[in-house]
């Protein structure tokens, strides 16, 4: 990296500002010692495939990034190798999965770059991109596969591509949302066990959500809680060896031993990732196609939140690829997405859905 890009890099780190723009003299100017930069890229291929914890973080501040304590940061995070000191994550603060944080762009001959910034105890949901000069401000979130470049203003829920205000939370939203715990920890712990217990157990009930009350500033940060840590590991892998494979008996095969109930005739893209935490609590009936790159999520973190869920996908429906469904939803029969769909709740038969949210766009005659 030459001179005149490491000074720009300590004026931006210095200053009140959240981006700027560095003319390159050679397109090469801005890349790291090839040792520095090799460390980097293997410290942040490698944190991918580890699970939240003390140990990841102090992995990813060897790379460079200010990482403050109990952040959260699950499975297939992208983290920037090139400029990782201007990635701020604040004690507390939480990535959804498979999310990316970039702070440089190149346009041309001009380097961009800026601070990624989580306040203490924020919140960026899955699939979502930060890029140079995006701030997620104290009490505020990003939604799920939003594109953020600017600051979120306390108190507020962005989405889109680019993210836009969606709302003003107000103070019971942000109460909800983002209260601390008391310090009531053993009787929360003893509570939450029974609790999930019961919707397990329960064939009927879809959706289990509980405030958190735990020792850590985040519910993520308490994910082995949910079950047994061997059983998720168990499920972990499974998956992770599914995602990579075609359509197959053994792919199918792989999915039933993991808990995954598939029926007569499915078909499962490649890409296809079932919760590491609860894929066992997915239904697919039978008749069903699922297209490559597709999410079934089992469980969800907000800061003061824990939420699991049940799944179920009924006979007929194709789900097109990078379709998103959220813990609990239901999708009737003969249901039809459209590619990028987030789908939460219930979801009527002969429909076709669309959008972040999913929302209905007509009959399926």
């Amino acid at each position: 990296m030459k001179k005149y890009v490491k000074n720009a890099v300590k004026e931006l780190q210095k200053s009140d500002k959240d981006k700027i723009e560095v003319p390159l003299k050679s397109k090469n100017d801005y890349k790291r010692c090839f040792c520095r930069l090799l460390y980097n890229k293997f410290i942040l291929t490698i944190q991918k495939k580890v699970v939240p914890s003390h140990l990841k973080i102090f992995f990813l501040r060897t790379a460079g990034m200010n990482v403050g304590h109990d952040v959260c940061v699950p499975h297939d995070i992208y983290f920037d190798p090139y400029f990782p000191e201007l990635i701020y994550l604040k004690k507390g603060s939480l990535i959804g999965g498979e999310s990316t944080v970039k702070s440089h762009q190149i346009k041309g001959n001009t380097l961009i770059i800026g601070k990624c910034v989580l306040e203490e105890r924020t919140l960026m949901a899955g699939l979502s991109t930060i890029l140079p000069g995006g701030k997620v401000s104290r009490n505020s979130m990003l939604s799920i596969n939003s594109f953020l470049d600017t600051t979120i203003p306390e108190g507020e829920l962005w989405v889109g591509k680019p993210a836009k205000l969606l709302k003003k939370l107000t103070d019971e939203e942000i109460d909800k949302f983002f209260k601390p715990s008391d310090g009531n920890y053993k009787e929360y712990y003893k509570a939450f066990k029974k609790n999930v217990k019961e919707f397990l157990k329960d064939p009927d009930k879809m959706f289990f959500k509980m405030q958190y009350n735990g020792k850590r500033l985040n519910a993520g940060d308490d994910w082995w809680r949910a079950r047994n840590v061997l059983r998720i590991f168990y499920n972990g892998i499974l998956v992770e060896i599914t995602r990579r494979l075609h359509h197959s008996f053994f792919k199918t095969f792989l999915l039933r031993m993991v808990g995954v109930k598939i029926g007569k005739k499915c078909r499962i893209g490649k890409g296809v990732v079932f919760d590491h935490l609860y894929g066992d609590n997915v239904t697919l009936e039978d008749n069903i196609r699922v297209d490559d790159h597709c999410y079934f999520d089992g469980h969800s973190y907000t800061i003061s939140q824990t939420i699991f869920g049940k799944t179920l996908v009924k006979k007929g429906t194709h789900l097109k690829h990078d379709t998103f469904l959220a813990a609990g939803t239901l999708v009737g029969e003969n249901v039809v997405t459209e590619p990028y769909t987030m789908l939460q709740k219930e979801i009527p038969a002969n429909e076709v859905w669309g959008g972040i949210p999913g929302k209905f766009i007509k009959k399926n005659d």
